[in-house]
């Protein structure tokens, strides 16, 4: 009985990706996976997952995070601006023009995430939309 337990895990293991990854899956298997990527702020992941999970609500959720991560990334952006401001050695003010550099990726990256996630949620009040709030037929 151990080896069939171990061999089924074992499969889970090596199959969760692919199936996962197939859009086959139950839609509250993604939205789970969805939670579980916020959580750890893997933003692409749970990009990745949210088009099989159906659920307007967690786009909606993923946008308001991505948006008050993005505020945060700009109240510091305004603040290493204001210290650049001031006289600096110039060893310091590289480290915060690097720094600066590094905020305005991050803000690229939360607004791309954003932008994908606003793109999925339009897709699905389409569909909404089209078949109802019941679903097709």
């Amino acid at each position: 009985m151990l080896g069939i337990g171990l061999l089924v895990r074992l499969g889970r293991q090596v199959l969760a990706g692919p199936v996962a990854d197939s859009g086959v899956l139950p839609a509250g298997y993604y939205r789970h996976l969805v939670l579980a990527a916020l959580e750890e702020e893997d933003f692409p992941g749970a990009l990745r997952h949210l088009k099989w999970a159906g659920d307007p609500l967690l786009a909606q959720i993923l946008v308001f995070r991505l948006r008050l991560l993005a505020a945060r990334h700009r109240r510091q952006s305004e603040a290493i601006q204001d210290l650049l401001g001031s006289d600096l050695k110039a060893a310091r003010r590289e480290q915060y023009e690097t720094l600066l550099a590094e905020e305005a990726r991050a803000l690229e990256l939360l607004t791309d995430y954003e932008t994908r996630a606003l793109a999925h949620l339009g897709g699905v009040r389409q569909r909404l939309t089209e078949t109802g709030p019941a679903g097709p037929g």
